[in-house]
């Protein structure tokens, strides 16, 4: 059975930013960001106010980033690249089909529960935006789907899925459901009360759920038309 599996995508989550070594402040300035983009939006988001989420002086930003948009562009390169290695280390797992769709479904529904701010800053100041159209962001999110497909043709080969489905339409479909759920989460069109451990569960439900549906659909007894 596919269990939640753990994300952290950031090296120092916890790090403060007084007298630090230079990754360390470096650290610091983008989990400040991530802070100040998904409380006051992108646009409103000012240099200075990241570095007073920081506790460093303004200037030092500039010592480590350009500007606002290259932080942004860091904060995406840097923790998506995590996420993707963590989808890729399961897409190449010796487990059938059905339950590396649910690891990589709780990967992407626990990095909501472990990251929200970090997850509301890709969905509404990155990937609801134009520079989400740029090639870089086009790759990242292409070997996502990559990863999924290799899931998809290596279920088909082993007779787990059916053969006659095109798995690159397939796994769009896949991660667009799950998109929207964490979209909605995002958006506070879901939510939950309850203790950490019932989070958990919860989004595991749901991890499992989103895959019962893509594989079997809601017609009682699997049946299809």
């Amino acid at each position: 059975m596919a269990r939640a599996p753990a994300l952290a995508l950031s090296p120092s989550d916890s790090a403060g930013a007084g007298a630090l070594p230079r990754r360390d402040k470096r650290e610091a300035i983008l989990g400040a960001a991530i802070k100040v983009f998904a409380r006051s939006g992108y646009h409103r988001a000012r240099v200075s106010d990241i570095a007073r989420e920081a506790g460093i002086a303004y200037g030092l930003v500039y010592h480590y980033f350009k500007n606002k948009e290259e932080i942004l562009e860091t904060i995406f390169a840097e923790r998506w690249s995590t996420f993707l290695a963590a989808v890729d280390g399961v897409s190449h797992r010796d487990t059938p089909a059905a339950d590396k769709l649910v690891s990589v479904a709780a990967l992407i529904l626990n990095a909501y529960r472990l990251h929200p701010e970090w997850v509301k800053v890709l969905v509404l100041e990155i990937q609801r935006s134009s520079r989400f159209a740029e090639p870089g962001q086009i790759r990242a999110v292409s070997a996502l789907m990559q990863a999924v497909a290799r899931i998809l043709r290596a279920g088909q080969e082993a007779g787990e899925l059916r053969p006659d489905l095109d798995p690159d339409v397939a796994c769009y479909v896949f991660i667009g459901a799950l998109e929207l759920v964490v979209t909605s989460l995002v958006l506070d069109l879901i939510r939950l009360d309850g203790t950490a451990d019932d989070a958990r569960e919860y989004y595991l439900k749901v991890a499992r759920t989103v895959v019962d549906i893509f594989l079997n659909g809601l017609a009682a007894g699997g049946a299809r038309s």
